[in-house]
């Protein structure tokens, strides 16, 4: 099976994003991030229910605020999938590599989003 780091031109591709991701900064502090503020909420949320639960059947809430939160909480680098989804996707955009990849917690994406790139 072929790696996406086989296509030509994917790994100089790689190394231009990333030294343009350098070069831009941070774009927003992460301490603002809708997702972080929200996903700290939910990580309280669990921690106090799970502190401590009488049942397993009370196991649950906790449970699933900690999938809440990690659906919204930002990683804080790039998603691991982030530059091959990207260049995976290239053929959607006129052959160009996407800005952005589609993940919701992607550290490099979600300020990227956040502050109106494309």
């Amino acid at each position: 099976m072929r790696h996406w780091h086989d296509d030509p031109g994917a790994l100089a591709w790689r190394q231009s994003a990333e030294a343009a991701d350098r070069h831009r900064g941070t774009v927003m502090p992460p301490e603002q991030l809708p997702g972080l503020i929200a996903g700290r909420a939910e990580v309280a949320l669990a921690w106090q229910l799970l502190a401590g639960p009488l049942t397993p059947v009370d196991l649950t809430p906790g449970r699933m605020a900690l999938r809440r939160a990690l659906k919204i909480l930002p990683q804080s680098g790039p998603d691991p999938n982030c530059y091959e989804q990207r260049w995976r996707d290239r053929g959607w955009s006129g052959g160009q590599p996407l800005e952005l990849c589609k993940r919701p917690t992607c550290g490099r994406c979600v300020p990227l989003r956040l502050t109106g790139h494309r």
